[in-house]
């Protein structure tokens, strides 16, 4: 079993900020000590001689090494930000970390140094910055296993993420505005990781609920239908293809008509295989216009309590990555049971339990974070549907015609 250490902080104090500490100090003490593996504290004022700043020193008891790195990898940081933010430049700190004798390097050794800051490294991590001591250019197999520990470590902030995601709608919407930040992936990280595998899954497998249309030509071709146009039948040459005429009205003095002709003759020529393809790619796009749009919409409904832009936003954010990760899941299980049991109309079913469930789950989230009654978060969550839905179509029937524009 690994000794205990002993992980010393002292700190240079301006003169005018020695009440200020002492009253600060104990609570920052006790979040140290919250941290796993922190067993116990003393705070030391020691004697300084006259015209020296004022020092304060804490010793910190430690369970063995390994507690020592995870606080410095996930703790550290955020800690003492809160204590430069509160006294910058009138505190200087330095940290040591004491081992038992036994363990100690012998002193005819000189110490490794951080390749970061230079200081002294006695540990796995720098005490001054945190960073790990042994940085070198990695092998495959330590990339596999720092990505490994990274995704099943029990205390990943992946993981917590996505079990309040998941299972407790809003609350990791309400963490993020308590500013209980540290413990969770930022919400644009965590929206942008989920939407982008979907998107790729979602090209990939068949019978996907995605906006893109790149497995589903038939759904182009309603698409045109409900525009108007009239797609040749699959499997037509462009030399069998004539008569693609599309009258565009005038839109800002420009003239669409050519311009769409021509999108006509490509999306006949090969049954919309082209269109589906460009509105993959744009519709991921298309949400980084409609999400903020939304929360701007949202801020109309909340006056009072006056809430900010950013809460809607960072709601809206988890909201739509839960969305994503539910969807991605459907469309896994669809290509499973198309594979497993021929079932090529099993997508219905799964896509009405699906918007149950996320009906459900937004209608819980905006009652846990605003903290409001059933009566009146019903009528926000249905205006709010309303113009959702209109904001959506509004934003794919844009992103739409700027894929029939782009195939010009």
């Amino acid at each position: 079993m690994a000794s205990k250490l002993i992980y010393e902080v002292e700190c240079q104090l301006d003169p005018d900020i020695v009440p200020d500490y002492d009253d600060w100090l104990p609570g920052h003490v006790r979040d140290v000590l919250a941290c796993a593996g922190f067993l116990g504290a003393t705070i030391e004022a020691t004697e300084t001689a006259a015209g020296e700043r004022p020092r304060r020193r804490v010793r910190y008891r430690v369970e063995n090494a390994a507690a020592l790195d995870h606080y410095l990898e996930n703790d550290a940081t955020r800690l003492r930000t809160v204590a430069a933010e509160r006294f910058g430049s009138a505190l200087q700190c330095e940290r040591r970390v004491f081992k038992p004798r036994g363990e100690v390097i012998s002193a005819a050794l000189e110490p490794a140094r951080c390749l970061n800051c230079h200081a002294p490294v006695e540990g796995a991590h720098c005490a001054t910055c945190g960073q790990a001591g042994g940085v070198h250019v990695l092998s495959m197999r330590e990339v596999a296993g720092d990505v490994t520990h990274s995704l099943l470590h029990l205390d990943s902030r992946v993981w917590r993420s996505l079990r309040l995601l998941m299972f407790r709608p809003g609350e990791l919407t309400r963490e993020f505005i308590a500013g209980r930040h540290q413990s969770y992936l930022p919400p644009f990280r965590l929206y942008l990781a989920i939407s982008i595998l979907y998107f790729a899954l979602s090209a990939l497998l068949p019978g996907s609920t995605s906006f893109g249309m790149g497995s589903a030509p038939e759904e182009v071709r309603r698409e045109l239908d409900a525009a108007g146009v009239d797609p040749a039948p699959m499997g037509q040459t462009g030399a069998e293809i004539s008569g693609c005429k599309v009258d565009i009205p005038t839109v800002l003095g420009m003239d669409l008509d050519e311009a769409f002709n021509r999108a006509c003759e490509r999306i006949r020529a090969d049954g919309g295989a082209g269109l589906a393809d460009r509105f993959t790619a744009t519709a991921p796009k298309l949400m980084f216009v409609f999400l903020p749009l939304m929360a701007a919409v949202a801020l109309l409904f909340y006056w009072r309590p006056r809430r900010l832009y950013a809460e809607h936003l960072v709601l809206f954010l988890h909201n739509h990555a839960l969305t994503f990760l539910l969807l991605g899941v459907v469309d896994i299980l669809n290509a499973l049971l198309i594979a497993t049991l021929s079932l090529t109309d099993s997508s219905g079913i799964l896509n009405f339990l699906l918007f149950l469930y996320l009906s459900w789950y937004v209608f819980r989230s905006m009652r846990v974070v605003y903290g409001e009654g059933r009566l009146k978060s019903s009528l926000k969550f249905i205006v709010l549907a309303v113009i959702y839905f209109t904001l959506l179509g509004v934003t794919m029937m844009a992103g739409l015609v700027y894929s029939m524009l782009s195939l010009s």
